[in-house]
């Protein structure tokens, strides 16, 4: 059942029930009238027969009243002769008989049919045009309406449109001003939705030439050492199988353990390029402390206030792996690019959340954010675990990156890919 159909039976059931109960009102109302006249017409045929006026003058009175019937009657009256009136034959509505000569009357009655009817049939025609005009306001209302819904509907079929991926047709502006501001806050969540659209093909395309990158870095690293080592560790194996002499031997030896050390070494670092596997060994506090602490003997001109407590956190693994990268991002953007003398590191985190913020007193950001992979990368990670990432330029200078997630234990956890 549509809106207007069930606005307009709501109005027809309440129309409907007010027209009974005055109709009930309006018929007992002009009963009650016609009752009072008739008796007041009965009170002066009654006043009349006490003056003795003559029974040809009250007929000629009583005939054209449309309250009282005036009829002869020949005979005996008996009690019950009073023409279905009560049978008591008195009262204001009682008939009057008034005897003209011996077993011969006329007898005045209360006749309420004719006036009954013409009241009830201009009522008919009071309601029947009242009911034409109801009618014909449901209809222009019924119109107006769909004339109303024409452009929610094209709102509705743009946003239809726009879920799918295709292009939407510029939507008229109304005259209603409420569909207007609808409108323009669509036209806003367009323009939105466009703007993020080209953000995430940019940024996809930004991981698209990372992911590229980190091939690349990997294969060099894989080729150029690992991969030399390997064969030079293979021409010493045959030296070892086909050598004779004892310093030829031990000396491929020695050389196959350092590059063996090498080997391992080079392993460890990709692994942990690609894992950070501190965390697998000690808790979140000890691997952001670590990785500060390398900061901190890496640039030892930069001054570092560093301050991480962490101790009353109910630590997560997943989550723990975003926070960590979140924070060796924005560190690794304040070492890189702001050529910063002092660094301020504050996270705290207990059971009801965890705070995260880095601050420089570098160079800044200008004017704008730049939206660089990095700054992607922490949104997008701040994102997998319900955090709030916010990026600030103070007007005194440097940077704010700030984390600030709520823990509770009915959110649930986004599906992502951690590294």
């Amino acid at each position: 059942m549509s809106g207007f159909t069930k606005i307009s039976t709501t109005i027809v059931a309440v129309f409907i029930s007010c027209f009974l109960v005055f109709s009930a009102l309006v018929y007992f109302h002009i009963r009650d009238n016609i009752e009072e006249e008739m008796t007041g017409a009965l009170s002066q045929v009654r006043e009349m027969v006490k003056r003795n006026v003559s029974v040809s003058d009250i007929e000629a009175i009583v005939a054209p009243s449309p309250h009282l019937s005036a009829r002869y009657f020949t005979g005996r009256i008996q009690p019950y002769q009073t023409l279905g009136v009560s049978q008591n034959g008195s009262g204001p509505i009682a008939p009057v008989i008034i005897p003209i000569q011996e077993n011969q009357y006329l007898i005045v009655t209360p006749y309420e049919v004719a006036e009954l009817t013409q009241n009830l049939t201009f009522f008919a025609l009071v309601a029947g045009l009242f009911f034409a005009t109801f009618v014909l306001l449901l209809i222009t209302l019924k119109v107006a309406v769909k004339q109303r819904l024409v452009p929610l509907n094209q709102l509705a079929d743009a946003l239809s449109q726009l879920s799918e991926g295709r292009a939407t047709q510029a939507l008229p502006y109304s005259d209603i001003p409420e569909m207007n501001k609808v409108v323009r806050q669509f036209q806003h969540l367009q323009q939105a939705l466009g703007a993020k659209e080209k953000q995430l093909i940019k940024i996809d395309k930004q991981l698209a030439l990372l992911q590229e990158q980190e091939r690349n870095y990997l294969a060099r690293e894989l080729h150029d050492n690992v991969g030399q080592l390997l064969t030079t560790i293979k021409a010493h194996a045959y030296i070892l199988v086909n050598a004779r002499e004892r310093t030829v031997i031990e000396k491929s030896a020695q050389k196959v353990q350092v590059m063996s050390h090498q080997i391992s070494d080079a392993v460890r670092k990709l692994t942990v390029h690609l894992h950070p596997l501190v965390l697998d060994k000690v808790s979140l506090q000890g691997s952001l402390e670590g990785l500060v602490y390398e900061q901190e003997i890496a640039h030892p001109d930069t001054r570092w206030e560093v301050s991480i407590n962490l101790k009353n956190y109910k630590e997560d693994n997943e989550r723990d792996i975003h926070l960590y990268r979140f924070a060796q991002e924005a560190i690794n953007n304040v070492v890189k690019h702001a050529n910063a003398t002092k660094v301020s590191i504050q996270i705290y985190g207990d059971g009801h959340g965890v705070s995260l913020v880095v601050k420089d007193n570098g160079r800044g950001l200008g004017d704008h954010v730049v939206e660089n992979i990095g700054m992607s990368s922490m949104r997008s990670r701040a994102r997998c675990i319900g955090a709030d990432c916010t990026v600030t330029s103070p007007s005194e200078g440097g940077v704010t990156v700030s984390l600030a997630l709520v823990l509770n234990t009915g959110t649930p956890a986004f599906d992502a890919d951690v590294a």
